[in-house]
């Protein structure tokens, strides 16, 4: 068990482009030269890990006149920019993906400290319960 929390614990990484799958954008327009270009992650990310990174993604730190918001989701272990190009990738995306992923990485990390927290603080408001409960029916007389 510990093994896995570790594992989830270390920052989620982008592996390489999934060449074989980079596809043609599908859209009405045949003649679109747009594509969606998958990339690999070292794991597959948690769902709020997803929303951070698109959310990062939509709206990052740093990004150029190229930058375009709303192609970006997760798909199990892998990343899509959906209407781009390797080309706009290697120019202007990479820094905006990296930088998406690691404050995906930063957000989903606080998340995750947080959801302990209240599970600790859950955990030991149900001992408290569990323990006056036993206290006060000890006191209870049924003769």
């Amino acid at each position: 068990m510990q093994e896995t929390n570790s594992h989830e614990q270390e920052p989620i990484k982008i592996v390489d482009v999934i060449e074989e799958d980079v596809a043609p954008r599908i859209d009405n327009n045949a003649r679109s030269t747009l594509y969606e270009i998958p990339f690999r992650l070292s794991r597959q990310p948690s769902e709020p890990w997803a929303e951070f990174f698109v959310d990062a993604w939509n709206r990052p730190s740093e990004f150029t006149s190229m930058h375009r918001p709303g192609i970006a989701r997760v798909e199990g272990d892998r990343i899509i920019l959906d209407g781009t190009t390797i080309e706009e990738v290697e120019r202007y995306h990479l820094k905006t993906l990296k930088l998406a992923v690691d404050r995906a990485n930063e957000l989903a990390l606080q998340w995750g400290r947080s959801k302990e927290q209240r599970e600790k603080a859950l955990s030991e408001q149900q001992e408290k319960l569990r323990h006056h409960v036993k206290e006060v029916a000890k006191r209870l007389k049924f003769d």
